[in-house]
C-alpha cells in the first residue's frame, strides 16, 4: 500500500480515514476490560477488580499504569509492558468468549474505501497494537488498513500524542498531505480532541458511543453521524466536501 500513499504524484490528492477501533467500527461486549480484569487476577491476585475512571477512549497504557497504581500504589514501565503482554495474550480467547459484533455497514465501507483509488484506510487507536490486531482479526478487518503509518496505545498514555506521532510518520510518506485530505473517524471526545492536535476533521460516529449527542457536541467535531452510512459512497461524498 506504499505506492498509494503516493498517489498524489498522480495528479490527485490522497483521502486519509483514521479510525478508531471500539465504539466506531465494533462492539466487543467488554472482551477488552474482561481481558484486562483477568489478567489483573492473574499478575496481582485481584479477583473482580473494579476500575474507578472511565476507559472510554483511553489508551490500553493509560489504563494500566492507572490500574496498577491502584493496585500497588506505584507502578514502572516494566509493570505496564508486562501487562500489556499479557492482556494481549488473553484477548482473543476472551473476544470468543464475549460474542461482540460489528456496527452497522463497517465491513462493507471498509471494503469500498480500500478499493477506492484514493483512500487509505489508518488505525489511530488506544489500543495496544496487539490487542487491535486481535480485535480486528477476530471480526475479519484486519486487512483493511496500512499498520504502517497507523498510531497504537503504546506510543503514548495520551491520544494527542498518537495522532501527531501518526501525522509525522504520514507526513515523511506523502509530504503534500494538507490538514484537509484527513479524517478522524471515532465515538468519543478523546477522538475529537486528537484530531484537533493536528488540524484535522472529527467524524463522530455516535451509534457505538457511550457518550450523550449533546456532550460530544461540546468538542465541537466536524460532524456527528448515527452510523456509518448504508451506501458506502456517500462516506466519501461526505469527506471530500
Amino acid at each position: 500500500m506504499l505506492e498509494r500513499l503516493y498517489f498524489v504524484t498522480w495528479g490527485k490528492k490522497m483521502n486519509y480515514l483514521l479510525w478508531d477501533i471500539d465504539g466506531t467500527l465494533m462492539l466487543t461486549n467488554f472482551a477488552g476490560v474482561t481481558a484486562m480484569k483477568e489478567t489483573i487476577r492473574d499478575l496481582y491476585g485481584v479477583d473482580g477488580f473494579n476500575f474507578s475512571y472511565s476507559m472510554s477512549g483511553r489508551t490500553d497504557t493509560y489504563i494500566a499504569r492507572r490500574a496498577i497504581e491502584q493496585i500497588k500504589g506505584s507502578c514502572t514501565k516494566s509493570d505496564v509492558e508486562t501487562f500489556i503482554e499479557a492482556y494481549a495474550k488473553r484477548l482473543p480467547e476472551t473476544l470468543a468468549e464475549r460474542h461482540g459484533h460489528l456496527l452497522p455497514f463497517v465491513k462493507e465501507t471498509l471494503a469500498y474505501t480500500q478499493a477506492a483509488p484514493d483512500v487509505t484506510n489508518l488505525l489511530l487507536t488506544g489500543n495496544c497494537e496487539k490487542a487491535a490486531l486481535a480485535k480486528l482479526a477476530h471480526f475479519g478487518i484486519d486487512n483493511y488498513f496500512d499498520r504502517r503509518v497507523s498510531a497504537f496505545g503504546e506510543i503514548s498514555e495520551l491520544r494527542d500524542d498518537l495522532s501527531r506521532a501518526l501525522w509525522k510518520k504520514l507526513t515523511a510518506l506523502d509530504p503534500e498531505v494538507t490538514s484537509s485530505d484527513a479524517v478522524v473517524i471515532g465515538d468519543t471526545p478523546h477522538d475529537i480532541t486528537c484530531a484537533d492536535a493536528i488540524g484535522v476533521r472529527a467524524l463522530i460516529v455516535k451509534g457505538g458511543s457511550t457518550y450523550k449527542a449533546e456532550d460530544l457536541k461540546k468538542y465541537t467535531p466536524w460532524k456527528i453521524i448515527e452510523t456509518l452510512p448504508k451506501a458506502p459512497e456517500t462516506l466519501l461524498q461526505l469527506i471530500k466536501e
